[in-house]
This record gives C-alpha cells, sequence and structure tokens, in this order.
C-alpha cells in the first residue's frame, strides 16, 4: 500500500474549516484521524489523502484546495530531509537529492529534471493510480516552497506550470505564485533557466551535506526496497510524450537489462503491456477530464503518433470515442467514468 507522510495534510481541518467543511467528519470517513497526522513523520495511505483533497474541493466548491493544504507548508515541514537540502550547494543539487530522497517524502511523486543548454524544466507528477487535480496542485505548491525556502529565496522559477484547467477564482494562485502560471500545460511543474539553477546557497556546507546524507540513508522511510512495477509506472509516464515507453527504453532508464525488468515484473506478479496500458487509461481519463486541450494534443501526450490510433485504442479499452467520453463526462458533471474492462 502506497503511503504520505502526515505532513502532506498539516493543518487539514483548519483550511477544511475555513471553507466551510466539517474537517474532522472528512477525515474520519476517509479512515483517518487528527491522531494519525500529530506526527508529520506518519505513514498514512496515499489513497485516502488523494481522497480527501479531492472530495474536500468538490463538496467546498474551492477549486484551489490543493493550494490552500500547500501554502500552509514549510520547508521545515519536510522532516529529516529538510536538513540535507538547506546544506546542499545549488537548486540543481536540491532536485536531485529530492528524487534520490523522494520516497522519504512521498512515495507517489515523481521529480525529473530535464535540463536544456538555455531553459530547464523541473517535472512533478504523481503515479497514475494517485492523480487528482488537488492532489497534484499540492505537489506543486510544496514543491515550489521547497525551492524558494531551499534557496534562502535566491531562485525563482520563470513560469510555475500545471496540466490543470484554470480554476474561476485565481486569487489563491496569484497569493501563492510571485511568477506566471501556464495552465493546461503539457506537465506541471517550473521552468526556469538552466544558469539560475547553479546560484549559490549561502548556507550551503559540504561537510554538513555528507553526514545528514549518510544519517538519512540508514534511516529507513518505508519497509522494503520500492517495487519494480512503481518504477515501471513512473518511467512509463516520463516517456509517453515522446513516444518511448517501450521495455527496452524503460529498462535503459531503470538501469536494467529488459529481461531483468520483466523477470522482476514476473516476481510481482505484472506484465509490461498491462502496466503500459494501465497508465495510459488513467493519464487518458486525467487529461480529457483536466483540462480542454485536443485530442490532437492528448494522442501525443500518450505517445500516439496519429489522433486516429489513439481514438481506436480509446475506444477498445472505453467503449467509446474520447470526444464522446468528454461529452459524457461533462454533461454528468460527475467523476471519470472508469474504464470498460
Amino acid at each position: 500500500m502506497q503511503q504520505m507522510r502526515a505532513a502532506t495534510l498539516s493543518d487539514y481541518v483548519e483550511v477544511a474549516n475555513s471553507v466551510g467543511l466539517d474537517g474532522l467528519r472528512l477525515l474520519r470517513e476517509e479512515g483517518l484521524s487528527l491522531e494519525m497526522l500529530e506526527n508529520r513523520e506518519n505513514r498514512i495511505p496515499a489513497a485516502a489523502v488523494v481522497r480527501l483533497l479531492e472530495r474536500s474541493a468538490e463538496e467546498s466548491g474551492c477549486e484551489s484546495f490543493g493550494l490552500l493544504i500547500a501554502e500552509r507548508r514549510t520547508f521545515a515541514s519536510l522532516g529529516p530531509v529538510s536538513l540535507l537540502l538547506e546544506r546542499l550547494p545549488d537548486v540543481r543539487a536540491v532536485v536531485c537529492a529530492a528524487s534520490a530522497f523522494q520516497r522519504q517524502l512521498n512515495e507517489v511523486v515523481t521529480i525529473e529534471l530535464e535540463e536544456g543548454r538555455e531553459t530547464t524544466l523541473i517535472k512533478l507528477d504523481l503515479l497514475p493510480d494517485f492523480r487528482g487535480v488537488q492532489t497534484l496542485d499540492a505537489v506543486v505548491g510544496t514543491a515550489y516552497q521547497v525551492l524558494i525556502g531551499a534557496s534562502g529565496g535566491r531562485w525563482q522559477p520563470d513560469f510555475v506550470h500545471t496540466m490543470r484547467k484554470a480554476p474561476a477564482d485565481l486569487r489563491v494562485w496569484r497569493r501563492m505564485f510571485s511568477t506566471g502560471v501556464e495552465f493546461e500545460a503539457d506537465f506541471s511543474g517550473f521552468s526556469c533557466s538552466t544558469a539560475s539553477l547553479l546560484i549559490p546557497n549561502p548556507l550551503a556546507d559540504e561537510e554538513m551535506e555528507r553526514n545528514v546524507s549518510n544519517l538519512l540513508q540508514l534511516m529507513p522511510a518505508v519497509a522494503g526496497p520500492e517495487p519494480v512495477g512503481d518504477k515501471v509506472c513512473r518511467t512509463i509516464s516520463q516517456l509517453l510524450p515522446s513516444g518511448r515507453a517501450t521495455v527496452e527504453q524503460v529498462a535503459a532508464q531503470l538501469g536494467m537489462s529488459p529481461r531483468s525488468v520483466q523477470r522482476r515484473l514476473d516476481e510481482e506478479g505484472l506484465h509490461f503491456g498491462e502496466l503500459l496500458g494501465s497508465v495510459r487509461q488513467e493519464l487518458a481519463v486525467a487529461y480529457l477530464a483536466e483540462s480542454s486541450r485536443p485530442v490532437t494534443a492528448i494522442a501525443q501526450l500518450l505517445g500516439y503518433s496519429s489522433p486516429s490510433s489513439f481514438t481506436r485504442w480509446f475506444a477498445g479499452a472505453f467503449g467509446m470515442s474520447p470526444q464522446r467520453w468528454r461529452a459524457r463526462q461533462r454533461a454528468t458533471a460527475g467523476r471519470p467514468v472508469p474504464p470498460q474492462r
């Protein structure tokens, strides 16, 4: 069972009450409690957190509920990992360290650094089974707080990007971010000049960095290694837009041979083709439901070279065309229609 740190829901009850909800009741109904949240290092079910945030936004009518949660997070709320991040030499090192220790922070978040000569993208995502508008908003908002905090306020992105539709009320977004925000973007995260990632951190301390890193290595954040199935799903999500989500390319990204990946998946009762289809289904639902981007663009994001190929696949998985699915979703204004199995 995938888990998140209890710190993810810091001040949840206060935020929920501020938008007219009964925060304690909603916690109980999702199998959570204040006692579980008291220690920020406690691990709580990720699925319950996702349901709680999405439900809170729906019942309150607050489209930016996840961002309100992130607004309450501080750099220190990262726990022991924050001691390492604040001693690193620059923001690039912070992003790399956050990726390396991501399971200590959050088991369902994916962090990717896509570096270019002039511009670098910091991409954030969630494992497909845990995607939600509010949850991803909370992740992006928290990451923003962390990178600003770790740099002592010296670093700022050029733009914040999010795949979601723009909410009707942008006040929280304008208050949270001091830079431009691109809605319905091709990814969620930040873009910045490559040079800005190397702005020196005045608190950097190489010896302290080494000591804290060694201590973190001795602190098991979760029971056992990350399942290979989860690693494969993360990598598929990252490679789909480029059309490279093959077992060979995924294995290369993971530093394994294709045969080793297949064998490890077999041990977990999984098959690469099924994981690829599952990730595509989850992402197709999210892209169609959470944005107004054309089917052509969604096909490209899912690795299809032509819209007709995507439409045929979608109809086989969902029993209808993507256009009809989207129209039905908007007409019902409910939760996404699950795939036909």
